[in-house]
């Protein structure tokens, strides 16, 4: 019985005109457009940043130049940020690098005294 039941439900879809095929696609594709979207606009990439700064190595914290991190500000340099303010500056967006690397050589920069704040760390 159930065999005569699924061929039966396969006539009626077969049987179906062009016309009705086409009207359901048509309430079936937006409801998909608007769940792409959702589903795009909820996983924002996480935000990649760049240390620019000398490298540091203090208390067993190690920190090299152009170490990228994904995320923001890695909680694991909190005592470096407590030591030295500054620091913070010279994590930049990797999408900034190469503005960040003109402000590092030009003097007075905020990203310039940054640098030379922690020269001999």
């Amino acid at each position: 019985m159930a065999g005569n039941k699924n061929r039966s439900e396969k006539e009626e879809l077969l049987q179906d005109g062009p016309q009705e095929r086409v009207a359901i696609a048509k309430e079936v594709t937006p409801l998909v457009a608007i769940e792409t979207n959702e589903v795009a606009e909820a996983k924002d990439p996480p935000e990649q940043l760049i240390y620019i700064g000398p490298p540091i190595g203090k208390n067993g914290i190690a920190l090299r130049t152009h170490q990228t991190f994904i995320g923001g500000h890695p909680a694991y340099y909190e005592s470096l940020y407590t030591a030295y303010p500054l620091i913070k500056k010279l994590f930049v967006p990797v999408t900034e690098l190469r503005e960040a690397q003109k402000q590092i050589a030009t003097a007075g920069t905020a990203l310039n005294i940054a640098v030379q704040s922690l020269k001999g760390v």
